[in-house]
């Protein structure tokens, strides 16, 4: 089973949809296991980006593969053939776009998360957090790895239809966002994020939605 809008989800993951698009994308969300399952998925790696080498993506140049057969050329006494005339273009640049973005994301996931199943990193250590001016009670397991720390985010009391990101802050000042995610979601669903900071360096982990926190879940 498959679906069409798929195509969208590595734009939708990577923040680049316009307002319009994202309500209408985390609607479709809503009533479709297939995207549902996908972004579970892939929603890790945006935070992992910053982990790739390029020489994780680079093809061999030492066996690049049988080219195609250009022999037998046409005499040159025989004329070639008119080309089709041409089609209208259609204005496909969005879904191109969108389609481009979620194939760079697959590729990412055949690099990254094998490694990721590879880690043996040392058991979750669990935060709890609750903000007693917008209600909304957090909890996250850490674990680490050797690229830093997977994230899992339990939130309760948060308004529906909203665009959530998880931004980590370390001891040492500097943040990192740890992952999107729409709120259209069951209160006790467990939503994956990371960071390449280490679990021994994270100071805070903010739950953002408009430039406000909405929690901070501390150790």
């Amino acid at each position: 089973m498959s679906c069409d809008r798929t195509v969208a989800l590595g734009a939708y993951l990577l923040g680049s949809l316009d307002p319009a698009e994202r309500s209408s994308f985390e609607r479709h969300l809503h009533g479709c296991s297939v995207c549902r399952r996908e972004m579970v998925r892939l929603a890790p790696l945006p935070g992992l980006l910053g982990q790739v080498q390029l020489s994780d993506l680079e093809l061999s140049l030492d066996d690049p593969g049988p080219g195609p057969d250009l022999w037998p050329l046409p005499p040159r006494d025989e004329p070639e053939a008119d080309p089709p005339p041409a089609r209208p273009r259609r204005r496909r640049r969005p879904v191109l776009v969108a389609a481009g973005v979620l194939a760079v994301l697959v590729a990412l996931a055949g690099v990254l998360v094998p490694r990721l199943a590879r880690d043996d990193g040392p058991a979750a250590v669990t935060w709890h957090a609750s903000d007693g001016t917008s209600g909304v009670v957090a909890s996250a397991d850490l674990v680490g790895k050797s690229w830093g720390t997977e994230l899992w985010m339990t939130v309760e009391n948060i308004p529906k239809g909203l665009r959530c990101k998880l931004i980590v802050h370390d001891r040492a000042g500097r943040a990192e966002i740890g992952g999107w995610w729409g709120t259209d979601h069951a209160p006790d669903e467990r939503i994956p994020g990371s960071t390449s900071f280490p679990v021994g360096e994270i100071e805070r982990l903010d739950v953002v939605v408009d430039m406000k926190v909405l929690v901070s879940v501390r150790p």
